[in-house]
C-alpha cells in the first residue's frame, strides 16, 4: 500500500511517502523551490517522493493531509464572529479569508489524487502526536503537542499504545503558548512563526528580570494547566502582523517593540530570558500532570514548540519522564510523517516495525551528477584517495568546510548531510562563521556533532541525541576546550553521531579527533540566513562561493578557494 502524507499548507508544506510501512522519502517544499517556509500544495515535494520510489500519482492508494478544513471553519468562524464588536473590519476580512483559504486547501489536496487515491483530512494535533509516537522506540508513551494553532487546539495531550492514540485533554485558541512565544518573537524584531529560535538563543544572554510580570501573562494552575492572560495581548482580535501582538498594557510596561535592524539592548535580552523561562515552567507543569495522568515512563513531543531545544533539555533534566522522543521535523512539515503512518496502521492493522533514527530521507545526487556539474561550471576540483582524511585535515587547519553528502535531512536541522563544519576548539570560530559565512546575528550559537559513545565525556547527562533537539550543559572542564560550540550560558545543542546510522560522518569526526584531540566538530546548516538549506550541487556551490567558506567537500570531490 502506497501512502502519501502531506504536512503544512499555510507554511512549511512537505510530503512523505510510505510504501507498505517503509519510509521511502520525505522533503519540505522549500528545499526544492528555494523559498523559505514555502507553503501551499507541495507539488515539487510530491513529485520527488514519487520519483524516488519509481511511482506515478496513479500508484498512490491514500493521501493523508495535515488538517481538517471543516473542523477548522466550524471552530474559527464562531470565534471571529464574537470578536466583531471589537474589530469589525478585521473580523469580517478574516472570516472571508478563512472560507477562501480552506476551499483552496481542500481543492489543492484533491488535485494531488490520481485515479485511485483516497483523500483523508487528518486532525492536526493527533497527526502531530502520531509523527512522534508511531516512529518512536516506545511501545507506549504519553503524548504532548504544543504549537501556535491547529484547527482550534493549541496544546494537546494523549496516550499512545501500540498503534493507537487516545486524547486526554487539550487547550484551545487563544490560550496558546505558541502564540505567546511568537508574540515575543515579533516584539523583539524577528519574524514570527519562523524566528523563534533566535529568541531562544538570545535568552541565554539575558536575565529573567521580568519574571514576575511574565508569570502573570503565562500562569499555571494547581490542576496542572496553564492560562494566558489575554489582557496583555491584542492579536486574538486584531491583525498582529500589522498592529503588533501585544496590547497597550504590555507596551506601557515593557516599552516599544524593537524594529528590525535596531540594536539589541539589555531590555530585549531580559525579555527573551523571561519569556523562555515561563515557557519552560509551563511545559514542566504540563508534563508533571501528564505523567500523573498516564503513569508512563516515556514522553513523545511534537508541534512547533517541540523545536525549542533549550526547553526540551530542561524537560529532560527536570520533568518526571525517564525518556523523551522528538522526531526531526516536529513542526507542521513533520505532520506528513504522522499522517502517513496513522493511515498505514489504521488501514492495514499492521503492528509497528519502524523506528526513525535517521533524518536523511531527502534527495541525493550521485558522484556522476556532481562531477558533471563541476565540469560544466568549469570549477577546479580534486578527488582525493582518502576523502575523510582530506576533509579532517582541512578542518584541523582552521578551514570552514561545506559538507555535502548522501541524502538530505528532513526537518530544520543539518545533521551531517548538508552541513557547514568547523573546528570547535578555536575561540574565534563562532564569530567568524556568523559574520562571514552565515551572515546572521552575533548572539546565535553553533551546535556540536559528537561521537555518540563519547558524548557523556563533554556534555552532562547526554546519551543519544541524534536530531539535535536537546540542549545539554557542557561539562565545566570542557568549556575552554570547545569554546566555539559552548553557548554563553555553558550549554550546547548536541547532535550525537552513530556509526551505524551515518558511518561517513562518524569517520570524519574520528579522523578530526586524531588531529585535534576532541571527538566532535562544529556543525551548522549549509545555508545563509533567510535561505533554505541547500539541495542540489548548484545550490551548494553557489552558497560556497558567496560566503566565507574555505572548502567544499561534495560527494567524492573537494573544491577549495586557495
Amino acid at each position: 500500500m502506497n501512502i502519501l502524507g502531506i504536512g503544512g499548507y499555510s507554511h512549511d508544506s512537505a510530503a512523505v511517502l510510505v510504501c507498505d510501512g517503509t519510509l521511502v522519502a520525505g522533503v519540505a517544499e522549500e528545499r526544492l523551490t528555494r523559498k523559505k517556509h514555502q507553503g501551499g500544495v507541495p507539488r515539487s515535494a510530491v513529485a520527488y517522493c514519487l520519483a524516488e520510489a519509481g511511482l506515478t500519482e496513479d500508484d498512490i492508494d491514500h493521501i493523508g493531509c495535515y488538517m481538517r478544513p471543516g473542523m477548522r471553519l466550524a471552530r474559527r468562524l464562531p470565534y471571529r464572529l464574537r470578536q466583531m464588536f471589537r474589530s469589525p473590519i478585521y473580523s469580517a476580512g478574516y472570516m472571508a479569508y478563512e472560507v477562501l483559504h480552506n476551499a483552496q486547501y481542500a481543492w489543492g489536496m484533491r488535485s494531488l489524487c490520481g485515479r485511485k487515491a483516497k483523500l483523508h483530512f487528518m486532525e492536526h494535533h493527533p497527526a502531530h502526536a502520531a509523527s512522534a509516537f508511531l516512529v518512536s522506540p516506545f511501545d507506549e508513551a504519553a503524548l504532548l503537542t504544543v504549537d501556535y494553532i491547529g484547527e482550534w487546539h493549541v496544546t494537546w495531550t494523549g496516550m499512545g499504545r501500540g498503534t493507537t492514540i487516545k486524547r486526554l485533554y487539550s487547550e484551545h485558541y487563544p490560550n496558546s503558548l505558541g502564540v505567546f512565544y511568537s508574540a515575543i518573537t515579533d516584539y523583539l524584531g524577528f519574524l514570527r512563526a519562523s524566528d523563534e529560535y533566535k529568541v531562544m538563543g538570545l535568552a541565554a544572554y539575558g536575565e529573567p528580570e521580568y519574571l514576575d510580570e511574565f508569570r502573570r501573562i503565562v500562569g499555571v494552575a494547581s490542576d496542572g494547566r496553564y492560562r494566558i492572560d489575554l489582557s496583555w495581548l491584542a492579536c486574538h482580535h486584531v491583525p498582529g502582523s500589522r498592529c503588533g501582538y501585544f496590547s497597550k498594557k504590555f507596551l506601557d510596561r515593557f516599552g516599544p517593540p524593537r524594529a528590525k535592524g535596531e540594536p539589541v539592548e539589555g531590555r530585549h535580552r531580559n525579555i527573551a530570558a523571561s519569556a523562555q523561562h515561563v515557557l519552560e515552567e509551563a511545559l514542566l507543569h504540563l508534563t508533571a500532570r501528564l505523567h500523573e495522568a498516564t503513569g508512563s515512563k516515556c514522553l513523545c513531543m511534537a508541534g512547533g514548540v517541540a523545536l525549542n531545544s533549550a526547553a526540551n533539555g530542561r524537560l529532560l533534566r527536570e520533568c518526571p519522564f525517564d525518556e523523551i522522543y522528538v522526531q526531526p521535523a516536529a513542526g507542521d512539515d513533520g505532520i506528513a510523517l504522522g499522517a502517513a503512518y496513522q493511515l498505514h496502521h489504521a488501514l492495514t492493522g499492521a503492528p509497528r516495525s519502524f523506528v526513525m533514527e535517521d533524518a536523511c530521507i531527502g534527495p541525493a545526487h550521485s558522484n556522476d551528477d556532481i562531477r558533471r556539474f563541476l565540469d560544466l561550471a568549469k570549477i577546479p576540483y580534486e578527488q582525493p584517495s582518502d576523502l575523510v582524511a582530506r576533509a579532517a585535515g582541512l578542518l584541523a587547519d582552521g578551514n570552514i568546510v561545506g559538507w555535502y553528502q548522501g541524502r538530505m535531512e528532513f526537518g530544520p536541522r543539518a545533521l551531517g548531510a548538508r552541513s557547514i563544519l568547523a573546528d570547535p576548539t578555536r575561540p574565534d570560530m563562532k564569530d567568524l562563521i556568523n559574520a562571514y559565512v552565515k551572515h546572521r546575528e552575533e548572539f546565535r550559537p553553533f551546535a556540536p556533532s559528537v561521537l555518540e559513545e563519547r558524548a557523556h565525556e563533554y556534555f552532562e547527562g547526554c546519551g543519544r541525541s541524534p536530531f539535535m533537539l536537546f540542549v545539554y550543559p557542557v561539562k565545566p572542564d570542557k568549556h575552554e576546550r570547545v569554546p566555539a560550540i559552548t553557548h554563553v550560558d555553558g550549554t550546547a545543542r548536541v547532535q550525537t553521531v552513530s556509526k551505524a546510522v551515518n558511518p561517513l560522518y562518524y569517520r570524519l569526526i574520528e579522523a578530526f579527533e586524531r588531529l585535534r584531540g576532541v571527538p566532535l566538530v562544529l556543525n551548522t546548516s549549509f545555508n545563509v540566513m533567510g535561505e533554505p538549506i541547500v539541495n542540489t550541487p548548484a545550490d551548494a556551490v553557489r552558497c560556497f562561493y558567496s560566503t566565507g567558506m574555505d572548502a567544499l567537500v561534495i560527494g567524492d570531490f573537494v573544491v577549495t578557494k586557495r
